[in-house]
């Protein structure tokens, strides 16, 4: 079991005001009180950093281990952190305070992309189809 990480938590509280303007602009429909309890539970487990590193230069194979993990045992709070940590990405990119590559970036944002289709589709799958459709009573004109 992974030991949590209070210095992960720590750096995602000091973003916090800034990503928490931002979110607001945007304009997003999830809560960003929801958001940010999915980061922390993101964070806390997602590997401890040394030295220099942070959580501004998220490495793609972590973040899809921890995705993948979180998505196997609990699903909702899986896709909740794809989708709280694809909006965390972009403000980070937006706001100049992204400190991992370019390349690194878009590693990463093609991974929560893809999470992000593949829940559309899931959704999509999954959509109640009312009981006319089912049983041919529905009265066309």
């Amino acid at each position: 079991m992974a030991i949590p990480s209070t210095g992960n938590i720590q750096e995602l509280e000091s973003l916090s005001p800034d990503f928490i303007s931002w979110y607001a602009q945007h304009r997003f429909s999830v809560d960003i009180e929801e958001v940010l309890e999915s980061l922390t539970l993101f964070f806390r487990f997602y590997p401890s950093f040394e030295g220099g590193r942070s959580i501004t230069a998220l490495k793609s194979a972590e973040v899809s281990a921890k995705l993948s993990s979180l998505i196997t045992h609990t699903l909702f709070e899986g896709v909740m952190a794809a989708y709280s940590l694809m909006r965390f990405v972009e403000f980070l990119h937006a706001a100049g305070r992204w400190s991992g590559s370019q390349e690194s970036f878009l590693a990463v944002h093609g991974i929560l992309e893809d999470i992000s289709n593949a829940r559309v589709r899931i959704a999509i799958s999954y959509e109640h189809i009312p009981e006319h459709v089912t049983t041919g009573t529905a009265d066309w004109p």
